[in-house]
């Protein structure tokens, strides 16, 4: 397990803990992080949230190709922003995919951490075979001394918020609910590298090409309205297909920016789906299209 404090409050002793691999900390991951870090402060504790590294499902089913909604770095920063007094990272082995949940809970959760009480999702499950569920991690508190809370499904429009559904939604184009069921901006952070000069050369709008953590879901192609910082950006996702490309890029062109971020790492917070991708006949006509989209995303 890796601890990482923000910011650090003294030494992680009987911490109130969320449990939960959290990826895309969304509105139910919310509720259940606000309510362990609430809790806390009623009865002087420290706070904590784990998660795990992988995904327990690329080690499980690595055949599905899952993509990530945050990257471990986005993770830990949403998670911190939720005034948690430490973020703990539990990798996440082939070794510790074997253990059971009493194996896991009493080496990790007692042992280790000397948890005071837990926080876990309505359908949270854990050890092999996720045999480990909200009512048999009761029973160990009940054991072990330790206090479980179950938190009840957050529903949004009649649906219960989950990453699967968050994840559909983003790839479908569904762009205005994916970010009301995540409560927050969706963010791609990368490493800028050189591309084409299609932008700036061509176009007039020069971008920065973000190149990603591969396991990252990427979002429907279009263009989207975003903020890097306190810069209002553009970002288009997709092939270009005006100029006939097949490889899909991500890049975000920064209004009022001027200057170099070539090798820079930047993280872009998605806020806006602005339209489609689509094919022009002209660059002419591009332009006049990205111009539009500018003017828009100005306005919003």
């Amino acid at each position: 397990m890796k601890i990482i404090r923000h910011p650090s409050k003294g030494k992680l002793h009987r911490p109130v803990v969320a449990l939960g691999t959290f990826d895309g900390v969304h509105l139910g991951h919310c509720r259940v992080i606000e309510a362990a870090v609430s809790y806390a402060k009623k009865i002087g504790a420290h706070s904590a949230a784990i998660t795990f590294d992988p995904h327990p499902q690329e080690i499980v089913a690595p055949s599905r190709g899952l993509k990530l909604l945050t990257t471990l770095a986005e993770r830990e920063a949403l998670l911190a922003d939720l005034s948690v007094d430490s973020v703990v990272v539990s990798r996440f082995t082939s070794q510790l995919r074997k253990l059971s949940y009493r194996q896991y809970v009493e080496r990790y959760l007692v042992k280790k951490l000397g948890v005071r009480a837990v926080f876990v999702g309505y359908d949270y499950a854990l050890g092999k075979g996720r045999s480990g569920t909200a009512a048999e991690l009761k029973k160990l508190g009940r054991e072990f001394g330790f206090e479980v809370h179950v938190i009840p499904p957050v529903k949004v429009r009649g649906r219960i918020v989950k990453s699967g559904l968050i994840r559909e939604l983003l790839l479908k184009g569904n762009f205005k609910l994916a970010h009301t069921l995540m409560g927050h901006p969706y963010r791609l952070t990368g490493k800028v590298v050189k591309g084409k000069g299609i932008g700036g050369k061509v176009l007039g709008f020069p971008t920065a090409n973000l190149k990603l953590d591969p396991r990252k879901l990427i979002p429907a192609a279009g263009v989207y309205g975003g903020i890097v910082g306190k810069l209002k950006c553009a970002v288009n996702i997709g092939l270009q297909p005006t100029f006939g490309h097949n490889i899909q890029l991500v890049e975000a062109h920064l209004l009022n920016f001027h200057g170099r971020l070539l090798g820079q790492t930047l993280t872009v917070e998605l806020t806006s789906r602005l339209r489609t991708e689509r094919r022009f006949s002209s660059v002419a006509q591009l332009k006049v299209q990205i111009k539009k989209d500018i003017a828009r995303l100005r306005e919003m």
